[in-house]
């Protein structure tokens, strides 16, 4: 018995000290496991956010790197495709003009063929191009070898092309295209300037189609009909507190009551900073911007209201038909406040086909002057050639009489002056954009530019902002 007693001592101290130490060391291990585990979270964390830091400032320059090439493209156009365009309109007109002259004097009439198709302009943008140009140096070197390809160009010895990661493109399109809503605007207010731009309005929201947007009350229970919405504008953006009437004379002071909201402000009274400012605007809601945003613009540069039609297209920014319908029911409109000489121009069944056809001729060979227009306008069947099946639907249209003379009150023919550029660079999961308005005929105003003449060789940035 003593021999079994003194074995069971033996035996229970070890297993008491086993157990201790194996305590010990799971302990030890929960804590490493613990520590190292902190430790490669923190590691993984730091290099995402390096990584992020990284391909933030790549998408950055990227997007950087898309607003100066565009310039540099928009520099191009001005200087050495726009000549060379306007020399060949010139040939055009000269050689049409022979024919015309021509076909008159074989048939003993006199002045200019109404039966004959309207002279149209011959154009080249380059800025449309601006996405597939940009390919060459956006692209990867597989990309820029298929672009090369296609115009029998070798890149496989350039360098400087195609981007190891990353990428970016941009899109440009021309403002003066637009509605200037900052016509007129300001301090020093213009009532001859803010009459053309409340017939443009009024032109460009008249089709029945937008009824629903004027038909129906806002946030605030109260309905805007099309011309309340025109003066609200107009009244934000001129520098006095008179409420503008297109009837002329006095009028009531501004009370649109924007202090009444639950967020108050005051009208701004002076001109708009941004195209997102008209939001602001009593009767302005999402659904007229989605609708006429496109349309309007508060950087285009002709000091009188004028709406460049050869600046329109819809390659970039969608359907242009319901400016050039707002454009042509404004001329034949000069006095807001009476019924139009010719009432067609309010009929979208007769407008409606003959300036989506006048938007493809503008996307695709532009016009040559407005007389273009005005003759396409005067004679339907010449929108499309005769074995065309719409051309005896046009033919048995009735004809929309325009002046000249009022349309160039509203709308010229020239080379855009304004673009916008909007530029996305990409690296990574980060994506950068960049919206910037480049004014080529505008002087430098900026003192502490590096270099005034590069800066105004490029255009000059009216607006940029970075999202």
């Amino acid at each position: 018995m003593k021999l079994r007693e003194r074995i069971r001592r033996i035996w229970k101290g070890p297993r008491r000290q086993r157990g201790v130490a194996m305590l010990i060391v799971l302990t030890w291990l929960a804590l490493m496991i613990s520590v190292v585990s902190e430790f490669t979270y923190g590691t993984s964390v730091d290099a995402a956010q390096a990584a992020n830091a990284r391909d933030e400032l790549r998408a950055h320059y990227l997007a950087r790197s898309g607003v100066s090439l565009s310039r540099l493209l928009i520099k191009i156009q001005q200087q050495f495709i726009d000549p060379v365009m306007g020399q060949v309109q010139k040939m055009l007109q000269t050689a049409m003009g022979s024919s015309n002259s021509g076909t008159n004097s074989a048939s003993g009439s006199s002045g200019n063929n109404p039966a004959s198709p309207p002279s149209l302009g011959f154009s080249l943008r380059v800025t449309d191009y601006a996405s597939t140009l940009m390919g060459f140096f956006a692209g990867s070197k597989e990309e820029v070898s298929g672009l090369g390809s296609l115009i029998g160009l070798d890149t496989s010895k350039i360098s400087g092309l195609g981007l190891k990661s990353g990428n970016f493109d941009a899109q440009i399109t021309a403002e003066d295209g637009k509605i200037d809503i900052n016509c007129g605007s300001g301090i020093t207010s213009d009532r001859n300037k803010q009459l053309i731009v409340y017939r443009l309005l009024m032109g460009l929201m008249y089709s029945p189609r937008f009824d629903k947007l004027f038909s129906e009350a806002d946030t605030t229970g109260n309905f805007a009909t099309r011309s309340d919405v025109a003066r609200a504008i107009i009244d934000w953006a001129d520098g006095d507190e008179q409420m503008f009437t297109p009837e002329g004379g006095s009028s009531n002071s501004e009370d649109y009551r924007y202090d009444a909201h639950a967020d108050h402000y005051r009208a701004h009274d002076n001109s708009f900073d941004t195209l997102e400012e008209v939001k602001m605007v009593r009767g302005v809601s999402d659904g007229f911007m989605e609708a006429f945003a496109p349309f309007l613009t508060v950087y285009a540069s002709d000091l009188n209201c004028k709406v460049n039609l050869g600046a329109i297209s819809n390659k970039e920014t969608g359907d242009c038909t319901p400016l050039v319908m707002g454009v042509i029911r404004a001329a034949a409109t000069p006095d807001p406040t009476k019924p139009p000489a010719d009432p067609t121009v309010f009929d979208d069944h007769v407008l409606y086909p003959l300036a989506s056809i006048l938007c493809d001729r503008a996307s695709t060979a532009g016009f040559d002057s407005l007389n273009t227009i005005t003759s396409l306008l005067a004679s339907p069947q010449t929108a499309v050639l005769p074995d065309d099946p719409r051309y005896r639907i046009f033919q048995g249209m009735r004809p929309i009489t325009i002046d000249a003379g009022a349309l160039g009150n509203l709308a010229y023919v020239g080379p855009p002056r304004v673009y916008r550029v909007a530029a996305s660079g990409e690296s990574g999961r980060v994506k950068k954009k960049i919206t910037a308005i480049v004014d080529t005929g505008r002087t430098v105003e900026n003192l502490q530019t590096m270099n005034a003449a590069a800066e105004k060789a490029a255009g000059v940035l009216q607006y940029w902002h970075e999202d």
